[in-house]
């Protein structure tokens, strides 16, 4: 399974969920990263079952290259954050905190293989800030480890909303939702790649697992 990395606390406790379910003795390999990493791993023959992604541009890209069962379907929305540690000692009112003089560093994924990077740079476009920001700026591979960037070496970062339900982000620091109208919607999307993946792709849409996305703040169709 390549699982995009905004969904690692909410699909291992669908998993969880998932494997109770199922005979005895089920093992779920699963691979958490970047979704454009994975799509092109999927393209070079990376041999996952499932590909569960950030956004719906990678796995259409897929599937029209080959891949996949049937088209990619969306199953849920996730948000955008702009996320500022307790130390800091600001909270983020507007996207221009990034330019306080106490925000040396803002944390960010990769614009060019992770959608919430990529909605990052949007949003820093729209505002007018992205040229202004350009010398702070510090890069994760993706999501998972922009977080960590946030926490360990940046003065602010821009975040998936659900990892704000994780144990390791609670009561961190102060959080800013990225006003929608700033980037396009974060639709994510899982492509089926075998046969094997598809009892977790029906899972994954049904009411049980819609109940687990709503509660780390992502909407569901």
């Amino acid at each position: 399974m390549a699982v995009a990395a905004n969904l690692r606390d909410a699909f291992n406790e669908m998993a969880r969920a998932y494997q109770k379910e199922q005979r005895e003795g089920l093992r779920l390999l699963v691979s958490f990263g970047s979704s454009g990493a994975f799509a092109q791993q999927i393209l070079q023959g990376a041999p996952f079952d499932l590909f569960i992604a950030a956004d719906t541009g990678f796995p259409k890209s897929v599937f029209e290259r080959g891949k996949g069962l049937e088209p990619p379907r969306v199953y849920g929305r996730g948000k955008l954050v702009l996320f500022v540690p307790h130390r800091v000692g600001i909270k983020p009112q507007s996207l221009q905190a990034v330019l306080e003089p106490s925000v040396r560093k803002v944390a960010l994924a990769n614009p060019e293989t992770a959608p919430y990077g990529r909605a990052a740079k949007e949003a820093l476009t729209k505002a007018g800030l992205w040229e202004k920001v350009q010398p702070k700026l510090v890069f994760g591979q993706d999501i998972g480890q922009a977080v960590q960037l946030t926490l360990a070496a940046a003065d602010a970062g821009f975040i998936n909303f659900s990892a704000l339900f994780a144990p390791g982000l609670r009561n961190q620091g102060e959080a800013l939702v990225v006003p929608q109208r700033l980037y396009t919607p974060l639709d994510q999307a899982a492509l089926l790649l075998s046969e094997r993946g598809r009892g977790l792709y029906a899972y994954l849409f049904g009411e049980k697992a819609r109940i687990i996305l709503k509660a780390y703040g992502y909407e569901t169709p």
